[in-house]
């Protein structure tokens, strides 16, 4: 019995064979890089926003012959973000001769993209498993587990990939699983002609010391709108994240604010809002099929409140903005027959037997279907978090709370107190 993969550690070893042939035809087979459209073929959820605006950057300004003859090609569908979803960096290989020649790294800083190589064996090796492993053969999966820090100086994620494999008869072998973490220095800069197809290099600079990186796209038709956060970057991350998380709620912001003009969410700060978290507004107009929503949010939650608590906050509040729109686009009748107003709700024990009662806060009657999966986004985000803090955070604000779910959850919303048990902003 041969194992067609031991260990994610010796992946190097086992596709060495690989790395001095033609790469696989079933992997390339759809993907020609000089030529054709974008297609992810990474194992994860990605940015695709962000690898798209970066792909116009690079064939704006790239001299492509001249990287590929002396690079070789960027293989644009093997393009991982990491786990982030704010237009901020990504990773992706740079292949000739059929072999790997260094990670095409593209970092961020406000509205310019900087274009650096990284050579670092333990990144080779992570593309070498997303890129040679012969995907017909073995399952492969994986997930990000996502950014674990940023400073000036790294930029930090943490991988976790999951290999299946099979046995020569054809059955199922054993599973598995690594996780590894990773810090990406921002690197050297490639050479400026390598991306600048003007001969003084032009203006937009190299993208590494001494230049100034290229302008990074900006979405003329920006729907869900984050800039008003700038002096919360903890919070404005998370907001920019909102329609990429994989939930049904983030799925409904995708569906009516993306790319839609006459349709916006605008985020907001706000002072003197004590214990309200965060209240939305909405104007519209039927005459002329437009819709905005504004979500004010309490400073001092975005200041002092945990990572998970902002995150749930601002989903609550997305909520509101779905169901104003809904009632915009129904009408009042129809809107109330889809979502009635429901005011009792109850907790049931394994057995069927009603364990709690709650009732529903004024004008949060329509949130009933949304509970488990506001519990469900929390629990997704930050897996590691007690079930009843999240079953407590998901309910605030929407329900009657216990005793004990009010303390668990105002430990979340305000870290100084010491007792929070989710994730501090930086």
């Amino acid at each position: 019995m041969k194992r067609k993969i031991i260990s994610w550690l010796s992946f190097m070893a086992v596709f060495s064979f690989a790395l001095q042939s033609c790469v696989h035809d079933e992997i390339y087979s759809s993907t020609d890089p000089a030529s054709k459209e974008y297609h992810s073929k990474s194992l994860w959820k990605e940015d695709e926003k962000y690898i798209k605006n970066v792909i116009k950057v690079f064939d704006e300004y790239a001299d492509k012959s001249y990287f590929a003859s002396n690079f070789g090609e960027v293989y644009w569908d093997y393009a991982t973000t990491m786990g982030t979803y704010d237009e901020k960096f990504l990773e992706v290989p740079v292949i000739k001769n059929g072999k790997i020649n260094f990670i095409l790294l593209v970092y961020r800083e406000d509205n310019r993209i900087l274009f650096k190589r990284k050579d670092e064996e333990s990144s080779k090796e992570f593309f070498n498993v997303l890129v040679f492993t012969d995907r017909v053969k073995n399952k492969l999966s994986g997930k990000i587990l996502g950014e674990i820090g940023n400073t000036s100086k790294s930029f930090c994620y943490t991988v976790e990939t999951t290999v299946e494999w099979t046995n020569d008869d054809g059955s199922q072998g054993p599973t598995f699983s690594h996780s590894e973490t990773h810090c990406v220095p921002t690197g050297p800069s490639l050479p400026c002609q390598a991306i600048d197809t003007q001969s003084t290099c032009g203006t937009q600079g190299s993208g590494g010391s001494g230049g100034g990186g290229y302008s990074y796209p900006q979405n003329s038709n920006q729907d869900i709108i984050t800039t008003y956060l700038q002096s919360y970057p903890c919070a404005q991350s998370i907001a920019q994240q909102l329609p990429n998380l994989q939930n049904d709620i983030g799925a409904a912001m995708r569906q009516i604010f993306d790319n839609n003009k006459k349709y916006n969410i605008t985020f907001k700060p706000k002072t003197g809002l004590g214990t309200t978290d965060g209240e939305t507004s909405a104007t519209y107009s039927n005459e002329f099929n437009n819709f905005n929503a504004v979500i004010n949010l309490n400073d001092q939650v975005l200041l002092n409140a945990t990572k998970e608590y902002i995150l749930v906050t601002m989903y609550h509040e997305v909520i509101h903005a779905f169901l104003k729109y809904e009632n915009f686009r129904l009408g009042d009748t129809a809107f109330h027959d889809q979502y009635p107003g429901v005011i009792v709700g109850y907790d049931y024990a394994a057995n069927g037997v009603i364990i709690n009662r709650y009732t529903f806060m004024p004008n949060h009657q329509q949130l009933i279907p949304f509970l488990t999966t506001l519990q469900n986004i929390i629990s997704q985000y930050n897996p590691n978090l007690p079930h009843d803090t999240v079953v407590a955070m998901a309910r605030a604000g929407i329900t009657t709370l216990t005793i004990e779910q009010s303390e668990l959850n105002e430990n979340e919303r305000n870290t100084l107190s010491g007792k929070s048990k989710g994730t501090k902003c930086p």
